[in-house]
């Protein structure tokens, strides 16, 4: 608090509500980067599997054996192209500023585990990221 000679209150300074309020535009700047990159990997997966690059990759549920009939078991890249989303991590906090916050791109989950299979050897994440950089640093204000 700030105090004039005569003992009277002049104002207060707040600055963890100010740190919340840039950190809210920061990250809600970084989600939209963020499906930015969503919408580029989406259409690059899209690609690869109608080029038909995918032969052989995709099929049913297993039908016999120990995890017969598991709908995790089968491959399916329309489950793998529904899996593509952007997660935003939230953490409680007291202070703004003072824990980690992140956006992230994820592709695959319990159901289309095999995108990290397909990632890597037929990449459909790593050139979608490069190519939409230039407009994430537009929407985020980086040069």
């Amino acid at each position: 608090m700030l105090f004039w000679e005569d003992g009277m209150r002049v104002g207060y300074w707040n600055p963890n509500k100010m740190d919340a309020v840039f950190e809210n535009i920061a990250v809600e700047r970084l989600v939209k980067g963020a499906k930015i990159i969503r919408a580029a990997t989406k259409k690059e997966l899209a690609k690869q599997i109608g080029r038909g690059k995918t032969t052989g990759i995709s099929h049913p549920a297993y039908r016999s054996g120990k995890y017969a009939g598991v709908n995790w078991t089968s491959r399916d890249f329309g489950r793998m192209m529904d899996s593509v989303r952007v997660v935003r991590k939230r953490t409680k906090v007291r202070k703004a500023l003072s824990k980690r916050r992140s956006v992230r791109v994820y592709s695959g989950h319990y159901t289309a585990f095999y995108a990290g299979i397909f990632e890597y050897y037929r990449p459909f994440m790593r050139p979608a990221f490069e190519r939409s950089i230039p407009a994430v640093r537009t929407i985020v204000g980086v040069k």
